[in-house]
């Protein structure tokens, strides 16, 4: 045998080793990225709830205690607000309190998830679906301040408004 069919007979051999290399690393990197796309589904999902269609996730509104919210003066200058959010608004709204007021938010989601934030304060909350977020804040002057949703919540998210309106002396 010349040394020259030795040498293509090897080369051959090995470039048929070499692809069938090449096509197991190509196979495991395509498997590893789609397990990698399928686990980040299932923990954003899962783990975050993000708008998520069965009824682990679903709320009955009816089973929120105050469904359309409410306002519910709490001592001589502090009153507890429960918000509940859903496509496309904020329950109660407009609020109208003094000026001075403490006002304990209770902040909850009928459907999806929401942000509720008070423009011109340091008030932000997520609103989760079937879980009570509370925070407190005293508004010590007057005017109107907006309450926008802060978490892309569907197609109107930019129209999610609500009001609160501090009127100018305590009551």
């Amino acid at each position: 045998m010349s040394e020259s069919a030795a040498s293509s007979e090897f080369e051959a051999a090995f470039h048929k080793a070499a692809e069938r290399h090449e096509r197991v690393w190509v196979f495991v990197a395509i498997l590893m990225l789609t397990l990698l796309l399928a686990g980040t589904m299932f923990i954003v999902v899962y783990a975050y709830g993000v708008v998520v269609r069965t009824d682990g996730f679903r709320r009955d509104p009816a089973a929120i205690e105050a469904p359309e919210g409410s306002i519910e003066k709490t001592g001589p200058n502090a009153y507890t607000v429960t918000m509940v959010a859903r496509l496309w608004r904020w329950s109660p709204s407009p609020l109208r309190i003094p000026k001075g007021a403490t006002v304990t938010f209770r902040v909850t989601s009928a459907d999806v998830l929401h942000g509720f934030a008070i423009q011109g304060t340091t008030v932000n909350v997520t609103a989760v679906p079937g879980i009570t977020g509370s925070v407190s804040y005293t508004f010590n002057r007057p005017g109107t301040f907006n309450i926008v949703c802060n978490e892309y919540c569907g197609l109107e998210h930019q129209g999610m408004l609500g009001r609160i309106v501090v009127e100018g002396d305590p009551a």
